[in-house]
């Protein structure tokens, strides 16, 4: 065997050559690179849909617990005070940005809790991305406690009604819980009987007299309206939730329309 064949034995056995393992590192680190990112892109599939799923089971249990607060509506009246006469003020304020009431139902105890001042509102989102609708749920103060929480003037129409002025929607770190984030926007509408049947907007009282005159005139405005309490509340709650893109049940917008069966 002359030498040339030796040397070329030789490198034969030596093992793999500089390239090829320049080339086998390449290709391994290709294939290394493909699989973790079919894993990353697995996972994150798989992390989007359990985000979706989690926000459709919040977003279920928020419907529900709004049906069955709204459900549970109580034409509740407070007794106030207006340049010394009493007057009685229905606990109700609506506006497109949000809904104050008295309900029997607690969001905390997820069943009838006697009386319950419930707001839900549209505000800033605390995470700074869009808007998020918030709830204030708390036991419902008394009378004097609700002027300054609650009511902040009365004042008397041309017609001789009392009106109360509500305050703004206020979200509190105590009692305040965000229902839903993110959103784009949220809008309240409550539907009312036509204009032949309607009665005296809530906040509304017919003027009374000051002294004993005006107390009893006072019992037999409540009297009369005793039956009619109902009349005095929206026929029901329409709130439609908007998102900046589609995500929720596939659409940018929800709406739910709840009926106010408010008891007597």
């Amino acid at each position: 065997m002359n030498s040339a064949t030796r040397i070329a034995d030789d490198r034969r056995d030596s093992g793999f050559t500089l390239m090829e393992l320049l080339v086998s590192i390449t290709l391994m680190s290709l294939v290394a690179v493909a699989v973790h990112s079919g894993f990353r892109l697995s996972l994150n599939s798989w992390e989007k849909s359990e985000k979706a799923l989690q926000r459709q089971r919040r977003l279920h249990f928020v419907l529900d617990l709004i049906s069955r607060q709204v459900g549970s509506i109580v034409p509740y009246y407070s007794r106030q005070h207006l340049e010394g006469t009493p007057v009685d003020v229905l606990l109700f304020n609506a506006s497109a940005q949000g809904v104050r009431f008295v309900s029997s139902f607690s969001s905390e105890g997820r069943a009838a809790d006697g009386l319950r001042l419930v707001e839900y509102f549209l505000t800033d989102s605390p995470t700074g991305e869009g808007k998020a609708l918030l709830i204030n749920d708390n036991a419902l103060p008394d009378n004097a406690e609700l002027v300054g929480k609650v009511f902040t003037s009365f004042s008397r129409s041309e017609d001789g009604y009392v009106i109360a002025e509500f305050g703004s929607f206020v979200a509190s770190p105590e009692s305040s819980t965000v229902l839903v984030d993110h959103l784009s926007d949220a809008h309240f509408e409550f539907p009312r009987k036509d204009k032949d049947e309607e009665v005296p907007a809530p906040g509304a009282n017919p003027m009374l007299m000051a002294g004993r005159q005006g107390m009893l005139m006072a019992f037999f405005n409540r009297k009369g309206r005793a039956s009619n309490k109902r009349s005095h509340l929206p026929l029901g709650l329409h709130l439609k939730l908007s998102w900046p893109e589609a995500g929720f049940f596939q659409t940018q917008d929800f709406s739910i329309a709840v009926p106010i069966q408010a008891g007597i």
